[in-house]
């Protein structure tokens, strides 16, 4: 919650990117030179998008899982979408075996008037 200068009380409304990515362990020397030229080419834009866990990497006895979690700005789903899609597109291209799933996750003051209810305030 924060507080504005008329000493209202309003919720910050949040929307996260939530980005999972799996590919075969016997590939990831490629994903990592991958991911380093993708991101030279497509950096960070913290207008767009502000980086909460930048990756998180596990495996099995299989393959990696990694995921990363952002916060988009508002107004700015979209051109976070297509940044997310350009990096992904290119390490799928370049890496046999890669996977990735984006979501978007709305927090609880922006989903609830989905279903007509509003959140409320703490």
């Amino acid at each position: 919650m924060i507080e504005n200068t008329k000493n209202e009380k309003r919720v910050k409304k949040i929307v996260y990117m939530v980005t999972e990515n799996w590919w075969p362990a016997k590939q990831s020397e490629k994903i990592g030179k991958a991911y380093i030229e993708v991101m030279k080419k497509y950096p960070n834009d913290k207008s767009i998008e502000k980086p909460v866990v930048d990756g998180a990497i596990w495996s099995d006895n299989q393959e990696m899982h990694s995921i990363t979690i952002g916060t988009i700005k508002p107004g700015k789903v979209k051109e976070a979408m297509d940044l997310a899609y350009k990096r992904l597109l290119e390490i799928a291209n370049a890496v046999e075996g890669y996977r990735y799933h984006i979501r978007i996750a709305l927090d609880l003051v922006e989903a609830m008037p989905i279903v007509g209810l509003k959140a409320p305030e703490t």
